[in-house]
């Protein structure tokens, strides 16, 4: 009994020993591994920007490294739409495998240095370097692959007159959606080396497109644009609220602005008047106040109506001056009234009346002068006209005097005469109202019977002094 005990005893220490011996083995084994795989691959443990490449050699890890980061999926997403999904590999971009590689081998030393028995999980980032295929790339993201959805051009800003509002207006640009391939490039490249700085190889990568991919107006609402809508409409209601009154000594003509509304050509890019409606207006005008230069229609102080043809007394509008001046008048916006502009003038007028009750009349049958001012008959003379024949005889039509000149001396080379008289008032071509000392009477048959003069006509010295210091330049006289 006590020998069987021994040898169970033996046998005891036999098995311990043999397991002691397997734990040493394993131990031993163990350890060899841990070290083989530490020294020959990346190591335990191991990521790279979150993908595991624990035991992987440099070359495994490598290639996995490689695939994974082209077959990454790129989705563009539009207005909460997956519209398109490409690989980064159909896009043309890969990993420099000389940089992949060096980063791989320099970590692999790194992690043989610091060899540990228990590997803890450790994620690590590495210098990477990416290529691309530009040509690729623009392929992969060319307008034709983002037909599906319907697009729309972008509308620039533009100034537009609003016939509702009635003034101009500034409408902002809009932006379409049309794909602009180089804004789409660079979003999507800005977009892509953002998230390979912390996602290089976990998950897919999801664009949202926005404005910013789109094709851009061409013209943005700027500041300056804003004034301009605000000159245009001060201008519009300046045209809007002028008025032309026309003065016609105490008569008057109005343009109002309704008439001045309707010259107006508003267009989006400006205003303008009508120049061919305001000059028929001023055309109209003139035709209806213009008194020289047409046969004058004249109520004798016999009562008469008489015609006289030769006029060159009056008034005449000066069409294209006062064209030119209305345009600078409309532009003010104010109540504007003034005399149109004339490019000849008498003295002064009462509407179509450039007499207005001041003006000299003279009647050659009669041989008589009539002096009027301001409606009423100053005085009344017999007179000594020109004599009856083809170059003496005293002109017939209406004039200005000229001017009043005292003492002033008469001559003549034709007729061999030199003579000096008081009072001077010429009014056309050489011929005048002035004293006549040298003539016995005046008036009746006169002028026929060798007393003529050679155009002038003779007046009393009494009477030629009354004229003279009634009247100034610029008097109507009218001869008939």
């Amino acid at each position: 009994m006590e020998q069987k005990k021994a040898l169970n005893k033996k046998k005891l220490k036999v098995l311990l020993a043999l397991c002691i011996a397997v734990v040493v083995l394993t131990g031993i084994g163990l350890f060899v591994y841990i070290r083989h795989v530490d020294t020959t691959t990346l190591g335990r443990k191991i990521s790279v920007y979150g993908m595991d490449v624990s035991k992987l050699t440099v070359e495994e890890a490598q290639k996995k490294i490689s695939e994974s980061f082209q077959n990454k999926t790129v989705i563009l997403n539009e207005d909460g739409e997956d519209i398109y999904s490409i690989t980064l590999a159909q896009m043309g971009y890969s990993l420099d495998q000389d940089t992949l590689k060096s980063s791989l081998e320099a970590l692999q030393q790194q992690r043989k240095q610091k060899f540990q028995i228990f590997a803890s999980q450790r994620d690590y980032t590495i210098d990477y370097q990416i290529l691309k295929d530009e040509a690729q790339e623009q392929t992969a993201l060319a307008v034709e692959n983002f037909k599906s959805k319907e697009r729309t051009d972008s509308t620039d800003a533009y100034i537009r007159y609003s016939k509702k509002k009635q003034k101009y207006v500034l409408v902002k640009q809009v932006v379409g959606n049309q794909i602009d391939v180089n804004r789409l490039l660079s979003y999507v490249n800005d977009t892509l080396d953002e998230k390979f700085k912390t996602e290089l190889l976990s998950s897919d990568v999801q664009i949202v497109l926005s404005e910013e991919v789109y094709r851009q107006p061409d013209i943005e609402a700027s500041g300056e644009m804003k004034q301009q809508v605000k000159k245009l409409n001060s201008q519009l209601k300046k045209y809007r609220s002028t008025t032309v009154t026309y003065v016609f000594g105490s008569e008057t003509q109005i343009l109002d602005s309704d008439t001045i509304n309707s010259w107006l050509k508003i267009k989006n890019n400006g205003i303008s008047v009508d120049k061919d409606a305001a000059a028929a207006y001023i055309s109209d005008m003139a035709n209806k106040y213009n008194t020289i230069y047409v046969p004058r229609t004249f109520h004798t102080s016999g009562g008469a109506d008489i015609t006289v043809s030769d006029n060159e007394y009056g008034y005449r509008i000066d069409q294209e001056g006062e064209l030119t001046q209305l345009l600078e008048d409309l532009k003010s916006g104010e109540a504007v009234s003034r005399e149109p502009v004339y490019s000849s003038s008498g003295m002064q007028r009462n509407g179509t009346d450039d007499l207005a009750g001041s003006y000299i009349e003279v009647s050659l049958d009669a041989q008589h002068l009539w002096l009027y001012k301001d409606g009423a008959l100053v005085t009344e003379t017999d007179i000594v006209s020109g004599a009856p024949t083809a170059k003496r005889e005293t002109y017939r039509g209406a004039w200005p005097i000229a001017y009043k000149a005292s003492p002033f001396t008469l001559s003549s080379e034709e007729y061999g005469y030199a003579k000096t008289v008081n009072y001077w008032m010429p009014f056309v071509y050489g011929q005048g109202l002035h004293d006549a000392p040298w003539q016995s009477a005046f008036g009746g048959d006169r002028y026929k019977t060798g007393h003529g003069s050679h155009g002038c006509i003779n007046l009393p010295e009494d009477q030629a002094a009354l004229i003279y210091n009634t009247i100034d330049g610029g008097y109507p006289i009218i001869i008939y």
